[in-house]
C-alpha cells in the first residue's frame, strides 16, 4: 500500500511517496508558481502588445496598397522610369515589409521574450 507525505518548506512543496510493494521510496519536489505568475502574465501581455502593433502595421500597409489599387489607379500607373510604374515598386515593398516585420518580431522574441521565459524557469 503506497503511503504519501507532503510538507511545505521554504516556499517549495516536498512530497514523498513510499512504495512498500517494491521496497523503495521516491522523493519529488514541486516548486510553487505563485511568485512567477505575475511576471509570466506581464511577459505575455508584452508579447501580445508587440504582436498587435506589428500586425496593425502590416494590415495598414496591405490595405493601404489595396486601397490605392482599388480607388486611385492613375496614381499607381505613374511611370517612374520607362517600364517601371509606382505599382511595380509598391507591390514588392508590401512583401518586403512583411518580411521585415517578421524579422523585427523574431529578433525581439529571441532577445527579450526567450530571456524572460528562461528567467521564469529559475
Amino acid at each position: 500500500m503506497p503511503a504519501f507525505a507532503c510538507d511545505k518548506r521554504d516556499d517549495a512543496f516536498s512530497a514523498t511517496i513510499m512504495l512498500q510493494q517494491q521496497g523503495g521510496h521516491v522523493t519529488a519536489e514541486i516548486r510553487s508558481n505563485a511568485d512567477t505568475a505575475p511576471r509570466g502574465a506581464a511577459l505575455a501581455k508584452r508579447r501580445l502588445s508587440i504582436a498587435l502593433v506589428l500586425s496593425a502595421v502590416m494590415v495598414s500597409v496591405y490595405f493601404g496598397f489595396m486601397g490605392l489599387f482599388a480607388f486611385d489607379k492613375p496614381l499607381l500607373g505613374t511611370m517612374l522610369a520607362p517600364g517601371l510604374s509606382l505599382c511595380i515598386v509598391l507591390g514588392p515593398l508590401v512583401i518586403i515589409t512583411s518580411f521585415l516585420l517578421c524579422l523585427v518580431y523574431v529578433l525581439w522574441a529571441n532577445r527579450v521574450f526567450d530571456a524572460g521565459i528562461r528567467e521564469l524557469g529559475r
